[in-house]
Protein backbone atom coordinates (compact mmCIF):
# COMPACT_ATOMS: atom_id res chain seq x y z
CA UNK A 1 0.00 0.00 0.00
CA UNK A 2 2.40 2.43 0.60
CA UNK A 3 4.60 1.68 -2.00
CA UNK A 4 1.50 2.62 -4.59
CA UNK A 5 1.09 5.63 -2.47
CA UNK A 6 4.64 6.29 -3.27
CA UNK A 7 4.58 5.70 -6.60
CA UNK A 8 1.26 8.04 -7.25
CA UNK A 9 3.32 10.70 -5.50
CA UNK A 10 6.00 11.05 -7.45
CA UNK A 11 4.22 10.62 -10.55
CA UNK A 12 2.15 13.41 -9.80
CA UNK A 13 4.74 15.56 -8.91
CA UNK A 14 7.01 14.16 -11.91
CA UNK A 15 4.10 15.18 -14.06
CA UNK A 16 3.01 18.76 -12.97
CA UNK A 17 5.92 20.69 -13.80
CA UNK A 18 4.85 19.58 -17.55
CA UNK A 19 2.03 21.06 -17.30
CA UNK A 20 1.19 24.59 -18.98
CA UNK A 21 0.36 27.50 -17.03
CA UNK A 22 -2.04 30.21 -17.83
CA UNK A 23 -2.09 33.46 -16.70
CA UNK A 24 -4.69 35.59 -16.02
CA UNK A 25 -5.21 39.57 -14.82
CA UNK A 26 -7.83 42.02 -14.94
CA UNK A 27 -6.74 45.40 -16.61
CA UNK A 28 -7.93 49.04 -15.85
CA UNK A 29 -11.46 48.36 -17.76
CA UNK A 30 -12.46 45.22 -16.05
CA UNK A 31 -11.66 42.94 -18.80
CA UNK A 32 -9.95 39.85 -17.88
CA UNK A 33 -6.69 38.71 -19.96
CA UNK A 34 -5.25 35.32 -20.35
CA UNK A 35 -1.89 34.62 -21.67
CA UNK A 36 -0.13 31.08 -21.59
CA UNK A 37 3.66 33.81 -21.17
CA UNK A 38 4.39 35.50 -18.22
CA UNK A 39 6.15 37.98 -19.67
CA UNK A 40 3.53 39.25 -22.44
CA UNK A 41 1.66 40.12 -19.52
CA UNK A 42 1.82 44.23 -19.14
CA UNK A 43 4.59 44.81 -16.92
CA UNK A 44 1.90 47.03 -14.43
CA UNK A 45 -0.12 43.58 -13.95
CA UNK A 46 2.27 41.59 -13.28
CA UNK A 47 1.95 41.63 -9.49
CA UNK A 48 -1.49 40.73 -9.86
CA UNK A 49 -1.48 38.12 -12.43
CA UNK A 50 -2.96 34.96 -11.59
CA UNK A 51 -1.66 31.27 -12.75
CA UNK A 52 -4.27 29.00 -13.32
CA UNK A 53 -2.96 24.97 -13.88
CA UNK A 54 -0.90 26.07 -11.21
CA UNK A 55 -1.83 23.87 -8.04
CA UNK A 56 -1.43 26.88 -5.40
CA UNK A 57 -2.96 29.27 -8.24
CA UNK A 58 -1.50 32.06 -5.99
CA UNK A 59 -0.29 35.22 -7.82
CA UNK A 60 2.75 34.94 -9.83
CA UNK A 61 5.81 36.19 -8.93
CA UNK A 62 8.65 38.28 -11.68
CA UNK A 63 10.89 35.08 -11.61
CA UNK A 64 8.13 32.20 -12.16
CA UNK A 65 9.04 31.32 -15.36
CA UNK A 66 7.85 31.64 -18.87
CA UNK A 67 4.78 29.33 -20.11
CA UNK A 68 5.30 27.60 -23.38
CA UNK A 69 4.04 28.71 -26.76
CA UNK A 70 2.44 31.91 -27.69
CA UNK A 71 0.53 34.19 -25.51
CA UNK A 72 -3.45 33.94 -26.16
CA UNK A 73 -5.43 36.57 -25.15
CA UNK A 74 -9.25 36.79 -24.37
CA UNK A 75 -10.75 39.95 -23.26
CA UNK A 76 -13.59 37.84 -21.11
CA UNK A 77 -16.25 40.59 -20.14
CA UNK A 78 -17.35 40.22 -16.32
CA UNK A 79 -20.92 38.02 -16.22
CA UNK A 80 -23.85 39.64 -15.37
CA UNK A 81 -23.14 43.41 -16.41
CA UNK A 82 -25.76 45.48 -18.12
CA UNK A 83 -27.12 44.28 -21.76
CA UNK A 84 -27.99 46.18 -24.83
CA UNK A 85 -31.53 47.96 -25.17
CA UNK A 86 -34.22 46.05 -27.47
CA UNK A 87 -34.58 48.01 -30.80
CA UNK A 88 -30.35 47.62 -31.49
CA UNK A 89 -30.45 43.90 -31.16
CA UNK A 90 -32.36 43.65 -34.29
CA UNK A 91 -28.83 45.01 -35.56
CA UNK A 92 -27.17 42.49 -38.52
CA UNK A 93 -23.43 42.67 -37.72
CA UNK A 94 -21.51 40.22 -40.36
CA UNK A 95 -24.81 38.58 -41.23
CA UNK A 96 -26.03 37.86 -37.63
CA UNK A 97 -28.18 39.81 -35.42
CA UNK A 98 -26.70 40.98 -32.16
CA UNK A 99 -28.36 39.02 -30.17
CA UNK A 100 -26.75 36.03 -31.56
CA UNK A 101 -23.71 37.24 -31.05
CA UNK A 102 -24.51 37.92 -27.46
CA UNK A 103 -25.96 34.14 -27.05
CA UNK A 104 -22.39 32.98 -28.49
CA UNK A 105 -20.27 35.30 -26.38
CA UNK A 106 -22.14 34.03 -23.16
CA UNK A 107 -22.34 30.43 -23.83
CA UNK A 108 -18.51 30.36 -24.96
CA UNK A 109 -17.95 32.63 -21.36
CA UNK A 110 -19.85 30.05 -19.79
CA UNK A 111 -17.88 27.28 -21.12
CA UNK A 112 -14.39 28.51 -20.06
CA UNK A 113 -15.38 29.20 -16.36
CA UNK A 114 -16.77 26.28 -16.30
CA UNK A 115 -13.79 24.59 -17.38
CA UNK A 116 -11.62 26.76 -15.00
CA UNK A 117 -13.74 25.56 -12.32
CA UNK A 118 -13.26 21.95 -13.24
CA UNK A 119 -9.14 22.87 -13.09
CA UNK A 120 -9.22 24.17 -9.49
CA UNK A 121 -11.70 20.84 -8.67
CA UNK A 122 -8.56 19.21 -10.04
CA UNK A 123 -6.06 20.83 -8.60
CA UNK A 124 -7.56 20.30 -4.85
CA UNK A 125 -8.04 16.79 -5.50
CA UNK A 126 -4.52 16.72 -6.47
CA UNK A 127 -3.53 18.49 -3.19
CA UNK A 128 -5.40 16.19 -0.90
CA UNK A 129 -6.86 12.72 -2.73
CA UNK A 130 -8.38 12.27 0.37
CA UNK A 131 -12.08 9.49 -0.32
CA UNK A 132 -11.42 8.84 -4.05
CA UNK A 133 -10.01 5.70 -5.17
CA UNK A 134 -6.26 4.47 -6.43
CA UNK A 135 -7.95 3.94 -10.07
CA UNK A 136 -9.13 7.77 -9.79
CA UNK A 137 -5.82 9.44 -8.24
CA UNK A 138 -3.54 7.03 -10.69
CA UNK A 139 -5.93 8.94 -13.50
CA UNK A 140 -5.69 12.57 -12.12
CA UNK A 141 -2.91 13.88 -13.71
CA UNK A 142 -3.93 13.05 -17.25
CA UNK A 143 -7.52 13.63 -16.17
CA UNK A 144 -5.73 17.62 -15.38
CA UNK A 145 -4.24 17.67 -18.54
CA UNK A 146 -7.71 16.66 -20.52
CA UNK A 147 -9.42 19.25 -18.49
CA UNK A 148 -6.55 21.72 -18.95
CA UNK A 149 -6.52 21.48 -23.01
CA UNK A 150 -10.19 21.58 -22.97
CA UNK A 151 -9.78 25.28 -21.05
CA UNK A 152 -6.96 25.94 -23.63
CA UNK A 153 -8.95 25.22 -26.15
CA UNK A 154 -12.35 27.46 -25.26
CA UNK A 155 -9.86 30.19 -24.71
CA UNK A 156 -8.90 29.57 -28.17
CA UNK A 157 -12.81 29.77 -29.30
CA UNK A 158 -13.56 32.73 -27.52
CA UNK A 159 -10.83 34.63 -28.70
CA UNK A 160 -11.75 33.61 -32.24
CA UNK A 161 -15.11 34.62 -31.79
CA UNK A 162 -14.03 37.90 -30.33
CA UNK A 163 -11.88 38.30 -33.33
CA UNK A 164 -14.47 37.59 -35.96
CA UNK A 165 -16.92 40.17 -33.77
CA UNK A 166 -13.99 43.02 -34.11
CA UNK A 167 -13.85 42.24 -37.97
CA UNK A 168 -17.71 43.10 -38.45
CA UNK A 169 -17.61 46.04 -35.72
CA UNK A 170 -19.82 44.17 -32.91
CA UNK A 171 -20.20 46.62 -30.34
CA UNK A 172 -18.93 45.78 -26.64
CA UNK A 173 -22.04 45.93 -25.05
CA UNK A 174 -23.40 42.72 -27.22
CA UNK A 175 -20.18 41.11 -25.84
CA UNK A 176 -21.61 40.66 -22.37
Amino acid sequence: MKRIVTVVAVTLLWSLPAMAETYSWTDRSGTVNFSDDYYSVPKQYRKKVRRLGDIDAQPAAADSGKGAGAGQQAALPEAGKGGAGEDSANDQYGGKKAEIWQQEFKGRYAEVKQLEKELLELEELVKKPVGISRERIQGLPQEFRATQKRYNDAVKAYNELNDAANKVGLPAEYRK
